[in-house]
């Protein structure tokens, strides 16, 4: 297994600096489209500092869950500390090194990856928890703003040898993909 490693402590301060919702303008137009809606259960995977992670509990409200998982302590940490700040109680961070979300099967609405796609190296691990926990019709949203090492058209692609997971459509950088259950 490739196990993913975080950055240093310096290097995610720096990175998290920059995390404001002003810089995150395109990943809240995503989450504020109604695509997340109240009562769902959400994950985002690589929530940094948890900006993000505050902004969709707010909209899932207390009826719903979001799960804010990181590889870096210092992210659940930065994430617990906006959660007493902003007194949300619908929030549960999950620290992994192995992309275990530690929920049940089919149990997830949306699933989003907010700039974190080419950072995880085991995407054979990825594809196949985000195939587990998402419930049948529930989305995975994966916005990759550089493409790094993954090309659009590599994107589009991910999940063509899993039969349960569809290509929908994309938005410049903004990749939708939705989970289908076939019937034979």
């Amino acid at each position: 297994m490739i196990k993913d490693r975080p950055v240093p402590n310096f290097i995610a301060k720096r990175m998290y600096k920059r995390h404001t919702l002003e810089r995150l303008k395109k990943e809240m137009k995503i989450i504020n489209s109604g695509i997340v809606i109240p009562g769902q259960r959400v994950i985002d995977i690589g929530c940094g500092p948890g900006h993000i992670s505050i902004e969709l509990a707010k909209i899932v409200g207390e009826s719903g869950k979001v799960f804010a998982l990181d590889i870096h302590p210092l992210s659940i940490k930065c994430v617990d500390e906006l959660i007493i700040k902003h007194g949300v109680k619908n929030i549960k961070t999950v620290l992994t090194s192995k992309l275990e979300t530690g929920v049940p099967d089919n149990s997830i609405d949306v699933v989003f990856l907010f700039n974190t796609y080419d950072m995880i190296r085991d995407k054979v691990k990825l594809h196949s928890e985000v195939s587990r926990v998402l419930k049948s019709n529930g989305r995975l949203i994966i916005s990759n703003n550089r493409n790094f090492l993954t090309s659009s058209k590599k994107i589009k692609l991910i999940f063509n040898k899993d039969d349960t997971m569809n290509y929908e459509y994309n938005d410049g950088k903004v990749y939708f993909f939705r989970k289908v259950i076939k019937v034979n």
